[in-house]
């Protein structure tokens, strides 16, 4: 009688928990989800302020025939609502399972290219952009279009990190790499000399709508470039330091098309 009893409370006590269990991933998903419209609201908010702004001195100009106004507030609606287009495609391409599209291509081309989108921006603000490519690398299939975007993110961000550091005496830097490994691998780096990163921070950049750029991102850029490394069967990883900069780390599976004969792209 005393074991049934014992049983008994042991059993009850174990569906408790259970439920316990249940009511805090709950709790803890709403949480997230709260936070997640927070932080989008907050970002909108910003966006909307942008257009107002913009619409107020386009009326301002047209009664006055101010053409350099004009100007102004259109080019300041146009830039808003290029954030909120840039917006919806980072939720839409978050929220859609995507399968990798292989193909040929030159891992290092896809970096060179990258690199030079963002050359003009970096040059406004005196960053320097170092490429650093491995030489052996040749052609292989893999995604081009997913480590297009990945890289473009991580630069981009690289660049962000630069112009947000206090420290205007500091020549920045933004270096690009890759880097064939033996076991068919490649890896990418992207590392800059910028603000850099606490253990705080760094432990929240892929979990959730978190961004340091306040007012001016949502982190869907780090979500979007983390699930697309998933998805293409790879890893990402980040060492940073306040005050001396961060370096971002993709590794991914290489297909040498010279030595593998791998033709045209895969489904």
């Amino acid at each position: 009688k005393y074991w049934v009893t014992v049983k008994v409370e042991v059993e009850e006590r174990l569906t408790k928990i259970r439920q316990l269990e249940k009511e805090l991933i709950q709790s803890e998903r709403l949480a997230a989800v709260g936070q997640t419209v927070a932080s989008l609201a907050h970002y909108v908010k910003n966006i909307l302020f942008g257009l107002k702004g913009g619409v107020y001195l386009v009326d301002e100009a047209l009664k006055e025939n101010d053409t350099d106004s004009l100007k102004d507030g259109w080019d300041l609606v146009e830039s808003n609502m290029g954030r909120i287009s840039g917006l919806v495609l980072d939720l839409l391409e978050y929220s859609r399972e995507r399968k990798p599209e292989y193909e040929k291509c030159f891992p290092n081309e896809i970096a060179d290219d990258v690199c030079k989108l963002t050359q003009e921006s970096a040059k406004e603000y005196s960053i320097e952009i170092i490429k650093d490519f491995d030489p052996s690398m040749g052609e292989a299939v893999m995604d081009p279009k997913g480590i297009h975007r990945c890289l473009l993110n991580l630069v981009s961000n690289a660049i962000d990190a630069c112009i947000y550091d206090s420290n205007e005496e500091k020549k920045w830097v933004v270096q690009v790499r890759t880097i064939l490994e033996d076991e068919g691998m490649v890896k990418f780096e992207v590392s800059d000399n910028g603000c850099g990163m606490d253990e705080e921070t760094k432990k929240k950049l892929f979990t959730g709508f978190f961004t340091t750029k306040e007012g001016r991102g949502t982190g869907l850029g780090l979500l979007n470039t983390h699930k697309i490394v998933q998805e293409n069967g790879g890893t990402i990883t980040v060492n940073s330091q306040p005050g001396k900069g961060s370096t971002f780390t993709i590794r991914m599976p290489y297909r040498d098309v010279a030595t593998s004969g791998a033709t045209g792209k895969e489904d």
